[in-house]
């Protein structure tokens, strides 16, 4: 990623825009470390951090929209193909289900800052039926706070953002663990209340 430092700007944004939109779309690939090298880029003047801050916007909402329409049009499938703990993947689409109709805006938007849930939300939207139009207006404010927030922070700190990618790691586990908890818990927590009914 850090070749992004000294890249020429025209091979640097269309490469920040694939990566973005790719992440966005479902594919694990490190689109917010671009996000955070590009805006340190800027910061020491090698690119425009609006410029940076547009392509990377508009590359977050399309990836997610193509996600969305992957998953609504073949994310069951491949979710459900084989036979391997069919029944518990059903399980956790239904509870997806559950959590999206009643927690949508919250997950579409708040899964832009969390590594895992940014390359599945979008996808899980599409499986689960998600309104498109209410997905597209999360999503848009969500992909436009998340790179405004991150590429911000960044640019203020300069150079010393290059630590934060290194440590993005450290940063992505916690939230993947911080994430699995709340899971777990809003999890047991239905299934009490469906007990109790």
């Amino acid at each position: 990623m850090h070749w992004l430092l000294s890249a020429p700007g025209t091979a640097t944004y269309p490469v920040l825009f694939l990566l973005v939109m790719a992440e966005s779309g479902g594919l694990p690939v490190p689109g917010e470390s671009s996000i955070m090298v590009a805006s340190v880029a800027a910061a020491e003047g090698s690119l425009q951090i609006w410029l940076v801050l547009v392509i990377a916007a508009l590359a977050a909402i399309i990836g997610d929209n193509i996600g969305y329409l992957c998953g609504r049009k073949f994310g069951l499938r491949i979710w459900l193909w084989g036979s391997w703990q069919r029944e518990r993947r059903q399980r956790w689409l239904d509870e997806g289900d559950s959590f999206l109709d009643d927690h949508g805006a919250m997950a579409v938007i708040g899964g832009r800052w969390l590594p895992v849930a940014r390359f599945t939300v979008a996808w899980l939207a599409g499986i689960n039926h998600m309104p498109w139009h209410r997905f597209f207006i999360w999503n848009a404010i969500g992909g436009v706070t998340w790179v405004t927030t991150v590429g911000l922070a960044a640019y203020t700190l300069g150079s010393a953002a290059q630590n934060a990618v290194q440590a993005l790691g450290l940063i992505g586990l916690v939230a993947l663990v911080l994430g699995l908890v709340t899971h777990g818990y809003w999890v047991k927590r239905q299934r009490r209340e469906s007990a109790e009914d």
